[in-house]
């Protein structure tokens, strides 16, 4: 074998190597690009679901101060509710079926009143966007205190004030 025959297939070698330019931005192109966007996609539905969970914290944090100012646990049943669908208005979750569910097994002065807020959420329409199937419930729960110094209604009576305090 001469020095020329080798040097001949050293050139052929590399005239190939030298039309394999772009290869590589191809698969980038082809792969890297459509995994970064899923990636992208996915974050921000991540970051969705995080705003409608605050979203729904915050909502049981007021429903639970609504039914604590109330007199009566029906009125605090009932400004529960209207406190969560108040606040979750306008917000970025967007609930089907909304449950309110309140407790008031400790209702009396210095008590507690403690609300659950149950959420069923399309994840398409909390993504924004239709590729996402399915449906995810949440809940948060927040307890208040009821003020010691405040008359509440016990089944229908007017609750007299503590001992050593003028009415």
């Amino acid at each position: 074998m001469s020095i020329r025959s080798t040097s001949a297939r050293f050139r052929r070698t590399l005239a190939r190597a030298r039309g394999d330019r772009g290869a590589w931005s191809v698969e980038v192109a082809g792969f890297f690009l459509p995994c970064m966007l899923l990636a992208i996609v996915i974050v921000a539905a991540a970051f969705q679901l995080a705003v409608s969970r605050l979203d729904l914290e915050s909502a049981s944090a007021s429903a639970a101060r609504a039914a604590s100012l109330q007199r009566s646990g029906a009125a605090a049943t009932a400004a529960a509710r209207q406190a969560a669908e108040d606040d979750l208005s306008g917000r970025s979750i967007t609930c089907a079926p909304l449950v309110v569910d309140v407790d008031t097994s400790r209702w009396q002065r210095g008590g507690t009143v403690t609300v659950t807020v149950t959420c069923t959420v399309n994840l398409s329409t909390l993504a924004m966007m239709r590729a996402i199937p399915g449906r995810m419930t949440a809940s948060s729960t927040s307890t208040a205190p009821i003020d010691t110094y405040r008359s509440v209604a016990l089944g229908g009576d007017v609750d007299r004030p503590p001992a050593g305090v003028p009415a």
